[in-house]
């Protein structure tokens, strides 16, 4: 069985491929796909039958472009090649609405022939059943998870409030963090949208956290937090015990 997972970027990839292989004991592969091209990032994970590839799609705007790739690479697959599970990741900075959201997911497998008779919700497998390339039925299971569920907020505020609820001392210093991004670029030169405000108030309590390892890149930063710990985050990321 194969699953791909949708994100939109490297810290969300990085991010998915620690908490499985640490909390669902998915291992790294280094098979290939001719589907990696279509990605920013791109990793396959394998656990005993299973394979689960991770793709970051370069960016929030380009989710559902690769979601509706994934549905049409079903339509032309042979017997048993086809994906049985997509996941879509995404967070509450970056979709307008959720229920905007879900039309535009309709409307894409409407137009690849996918047929359900579910509701498509946040947080909820549905059932699908499509053509493959030639010509047979088969069933493909859709997962739309947005986080957080219930409020705004990104990806990285997401974890860092996870981290806060666990240490009152990590708390403290996500605090600082914040007031000191909030208040150095006061012409906002650098710091002039709101994304790249969420990003930096992540890097610079990372930066902090993790100064004694000397990690410069994001990816090296998320492998260096035991994710797999924080209950919150086994809460959100629950659904993919499916996979």
């Amino acid at each position: 069985m194969k699953s791909m997972l949708i994100c939109e970027g490297s810290t969300d990839s990085v991010l998915i491929q620690y908490f499985m292989r640490n909390t669902y004991q998915w291992e790294d592969t280094r098979e290939s796909f001719l589907i990696s091209k279509k990605f920013k990032t791109f990793r396959v994970l394998k656990k005993e039958e299973r394979l689960l590839c991770i793709g970051g799609s370069g960016g929030a705007s380009r989710i559902l472009e690769k979601f509706g790739y994934m549905l049409e690479l079903n339509s032309l697959a042979a017997d048993e090649e086809e994906y049985n599970k997509i996941v879509i990741l995404t967070d509450r900075d970056e979709v307008d609405t959720e229920a905007e959201f879900c039309t535009k997911i309709r409307d894409m497998m409407s137009e690849r022939h996918v047929q359900t008779q579910q509701e498509i919700k946040n947080n909820e497998w549905i059932h699908c059943h499509m053509q493959n390339g030639q010509k047979k039925e088969i069933t493909v299971d859709i997962l739309l998870l947005v986080i957080p569920f219930e409020e705004t907020g990104a990806m990285e505020t997401f974890l860092l409030k996870a981290i806060a609820e666990n240490d009152p001392y990590d708390a403290q210093l996500i605090c600082q963090s914040n007031q000191f991004v909030e208040s150095v670029d006061p012409k906002k030169r650098y710091l002039n949208k709101r994304r790249y405000i969420t990003k930096a108030k992540f890097d610079v309590f990372f930066s902090v956290r993790t100064a004694a390892e000397q990690f410069v890149e994001r990816q090296n930063i998320l492998r260096s937090v035991p994710w797999e710990k924080y209950q919150k985050i086994q809460e959100c990321f629950k659904k993919f015990a499916d996979l």
